[in-house]
């Protein structure tokens, strides 16, 4: 395989896997995404590629995040040159704490319906190989890092991916905070909020005075950043 140049991300994902000849379903497997998604992320004109999809190919197939976080490695041979050399990767196995996180938990946060003042309470199972299940039939797996780790699930209806990020050693009391991004279910916009698990399921009143005021944990991505940064982008040369 000559030396090219990859100049972004999905290039660098297709080189990785055709190079270590990745199978596309044991990668829609480790990654809990459809084989249609798979293809999107490596379309460097579909946009689908976020960096929750870097960390779990990452985490899946031990590859260094500098690969993709250094805009300077760039060349084939340089990435097949740190793929032989590998040594540590950004996430690790934790039985310990995996130990803890298995079986039952309630998530707890307010809806992206600006209409809709209710709680969300949404029961999620975390199985003992790190796969979550929540009563919607959502699925994903847990990520650990060193201090926080990350669960990723995809959506069982519109495909779309959830990262939810965690502290480890909220896990010890039995519920911890959290800050989540997903897609709005009314407008399928990004959306950042804050919200907790816990292993018991509270009342909603309860729920409501430990989430506090719904305009302080919930963030909606602004648009017009991806208007402005649109009209910064040149089209290459064919």
């Amino acid at each position: 395989m000559r030396d090219k140049l990859l100049h972004t991300n999905e290039e660098k994902l297709e080189y990785i896997i055709k190079l270590l000849k990745l199978k596309h379903g044991d990668i829609s497997q480790k990654l809990g995404i459809s084989s249609s998604m798979l293809s999107q992320i490596q379309n460097p004109f579909s946009s689908k590629l976020k960096p929750y999809h870097l960390f779990a190919m990452a985490q899946a197939y031990s590859l260094p995040m500098e690969i993709f976080e250094n805009v300077n490695i760039n060349a084939s041979s340089q990435i097949k040159q740190m793929l032989l050399t590998k040594e540590t990767n950004h996430f690790y196995k934790n039985r310990e704490l995996l130990n803890k996180l298995v079986g039952v938990w309630y998530l707890y946060s307010y809806p992206s319906n600006p209409n809709y003042t209710e709680v969300h309470i949404t029961k999620h199972t975390i199985y003992d190989n790190g796969k979550v299940v929540d009563e919607h039939n959502n699925r994903g797996k847990v990520y650990f890092g060193k201090n926080q780790s990350l669960i990723v699930k995809e959506s069982n209806n519109s495909k779309n991916l959830t990262t939810i990020t965690f502290d480890n050693n909220r896990v010890t009391y039995e519920n911890f905070i959290f800050s989540r991004v997903s897609k709005s279910i009314n407008l399928n916009k990004e959306l950042f909020n804050f919200g907790f698990f816990s292993r018991d399921k509270l009342e909603v009143n309860e729920v409501k005075r430990i989430l506090g005021n719904k305009e302080k944990s919930q963030v909606q991505i602004d648009y017009g950043m991806l208007e402005r940064l649109n009209q910064i982008i040149k089209i290459k040369e064919s």
